[in-house]
C-alpha cells in the first residue's frame, strides 16, 4: 500500500505533482497484472523480469514501498530463473491491483 504520509512529505506542498504522478502511474501500469499474468502461465522469465523492473522504481516514486520491494524479489528471482519467480510474479499483480484501486479509492470525484 502507498505510505500516504511519506509521499505527501516528499513532494510537499505538490498535490497537483501528486496526482499527477498518480495518474501516469497507473496509466502506465494500468493493464501490468493481465500482462504478467499471461508471461507467467507460460513460464516466460524474462519478459517477467522485464515488467517487474519497469515497476520497480514506478512504485518507489509514489511511496508503495511494499510494492516496489516485492517487485525487486520478483525481478531477481525471474532473473536467476527461481523456482518461485511465478509465484512472486503473481502475488506482484495482485499487490498491484490493490495498488491501483487504492489510487482510484484516493482520487476526487470527477465533475
Amino acid at each position: 500500500m502507498i505510505r500516504w504520509a511519506d509521499l505527501e512529505a516528499r513532494y510537499q506542498g505538490r498535490d497537483a505533482f501528486i496526482a499527477k504522478l498518480l495518474g501516469i502511474f497507473t496509466t502506465a501500469h494500468g493493464s501490468f497484472a493481465i500482462q504478467m499474468r499471461e508471461f507467467t502461465a507460460t513460464g516466460n522469465s524474462t519478459d517477467v523480469a522485464r515488467l517487474a523492473h519497469s515497476l520497480k522504481s514506478s512504485a518507489g516514486n509514489i511511496m508503495a514501498m511494499e510494492l516496489m520491494d516485492l517487485a525487486l524479489r520478483t525481478e531477481q528471482a525471474a532473473r536467476r530463473s527461481a523456482p518461485e519467480a511465478m509465484e512472486l510474479a503473481l502475488q506482484l499483480s495482485d499487490e498491484l491491483e490493490a495498488t491501483l484501486l487504492e489510487i482510484e479509492a484516493r482520487q476526487p470525484p470527477q465533475g
